[in-house]
């Protein structure tokens, strides 16, 4: 039982470091990153599980090239109108990786494996306090 908790121990620590670098990633982008504003112009609809929209946007690099991407993150119901003006950001000299300013999305690539982590880090620690 104290390798079972020690595993889950490990297994926590490990997605916690996802969401650490992923808080020290999009902090550097805050900090460093050109921003821009965006214009929601379609949604992707995936249908695997149902159906999810992803916002399609167009924004002005820094260049003054017309840009689109679509957003990595998907919901169940459209978020963003079409039509609706969005914060865009992205690293200095590579508009081609653009990503929106949202707090959903800060909670889904940080929080969630923060959250998760600490979770099984918990679960860990219970399992081997009991044995």
């Amino acid at each position: 039982m104290i390798f079972d908790g020690v595993l889950i121990v490990l297994a926590g620590a490990g997605v916690s470091c996802v969401g650490l670098v992923q808080l020290a990633k999009a902090r550097r982008l805050r900090r460093t990153g050109v921003r821009s504003v965006g214009t929601v112009v379609s949604h992707e609809e995936t249908t695997d599980d149902g159906s999810l929209y992803a916002p399609v946007i167009a924004f002005v690099d820094e260049h003054g090239s017309e840009r689109r991407f679509t957003s990595a993150t998907r919901t169940s119901w459209r978020v963003h109108p079409v039509g609706r003006k969005v914060p865009v950001i992205y690293p200095s000299g590579r508009p081609d990786t653009p990503r929106l300013i949202s707090f959903g999305h800060d909670v889904l690539a940080v929080g969630l494996p923060l959250a998760l982590g600490a979770l099984f880090v918990f679960f860990g620690l219970l399992a081997l306090i009991q044995d």
